[in-house]
């Protein structure tokens, strides 16, 4: 089984903090709920994250808005809600996360504008596709049989070795039901299954079938090898090696980070309200900023000035050890 079917930033999409204004946002016997009230109250909660947020997504949608349109969001959340299981089970997991359909759009849109700024701002050099393509294995594809106990899977392996289909076996009796729609047919590269289950299908050739079941932390598997084709040459690979180099950097929340301040740094960002000022400095302090107050205070020099005040710094040292031996 792959390790996960969704990465995503956890957001808090759908909250709108409301202008400043008298206008009652709820009342009881005890009184009114003013958005005065309201405003303050939320911004000592989720106050600066949700600004990060909203900042974030204004100034990413600003540059890759005309590629991450609302048909590309729809496609992306029809794509997760098929891969698991239909509109129903879909909407089942979301309640489970706190999540409704609309907010669940809103998290796709930020990471797929993530995905975008992610992809302009990367320049992927010839020696690092040179190294990933030394060290890549081309896609395959297999099909799988995951069940709980290794005695089901081993009755299992028995029906197949007299003559039993795998694809109908898969479909009656697997428990990765995405798959199994698909008579257990999943197409992966390396580094996107669980150890046990990779190195035990590359290990097979075209037509092959594991003999004993595979044990994961999901249950037991039975594999079989459909397709394993050969490792085209760097200039016919040089695509999907940049896409998988991508998805690792993508990975990576500190690239990630690192490329998101770059455009953040660009984007001439001005917080008026003082209680928020601090929202993005994740984003904004760069290395050249000082660390410490007494670093505050120094001023950058260049490495020869450095050198020289080094010297005099030296010379005035000597020159007070000089005169303390002297009034001895």
């Amino acid at each position: 089984m792959k390790k996960s079917l969704l990465v995503t930033i956890t957001i808090l999409a759908g909250l709108t903090i409301a202008g400043c204004s008298d206008s009652t946002v709820a009342s009881s016997t005890a009184g009114k709920i003013t958005e005065d009230d309201f405003y303050e109250a939320m911004k000592e909660t989720v106050g600066t994250s949700m600004l990060q947020q909203l900042i974030i997504e204004d100034v990413l949608t600003d540059l890759y808005g005309d590629v991450v349109t609302d048909e590309v969001v729809d496609k992306q959340y029809t794509t997760e809600e098929t891969a698991m299981g239909g509109a129903d089970a879909f909407e089942n997991i979301m309640l489970q996360q706190g999540y409704t359909p609309d907010n669940y759009k809103d998290t796709i849109r930020l990471n797929l504008l993530i995905e975008e700024a992610v992809k302009d701002k990367t320049k992927l050099s010839e020696e690092e596709i040179k190294a990933a393509y030394d060290a890549y294995t081309p896609a395959v594809t297999a099909a799988h049989i995951l069940v709980e106990d290794e005695e089901t899977a081993k009755d299992l392996i028995t029906q197949l070795n007299d003559g039993a289909d795998f694809a109908e076996l898969a479909t009656e009796n697997s428990a990765d039901t995405a798959s199994a729609a698909n008579g257990g047919e999943v197409t992966f590269s390396s580094g996107e299954m669980v150890a046990e289950f990779e190195e035990a299908a590359f290990a097979l050739k075209e037509g092959e079938m594991t003999t004993e079941p595979v044990a994961t932390e999901y249950g037991y598997h039975i594999i079989k090898m459909i397709e394993k084709p050969e490792k085209g040459t760097l200039e016919e690979e040089t695509d999907t090696i940049e896409d998988q180099l991508l998805t690792t950097k993508l990975a990576d929340s500190a690239y990630i980070q690192e490329v998101i301040s770059g455009i953040m740094q660009d984007a001439n960002i001005i917080i008026e309200d003082k209680d928020l000022s601090t929202a993005m400095d994740t984003y904004l302090v760069t290395e050249e900023e000082p660390a410490t107050e007494e670093s505050a205070t120094e001023e950058p020099t260049t490495e020869e000035p450095a050198t020289e005040e080094s010297a005099t710094e030296e010379s005035a040292t000597e020159e007070s050890a000089v005169e303390e031996s002297a009034a001895e």
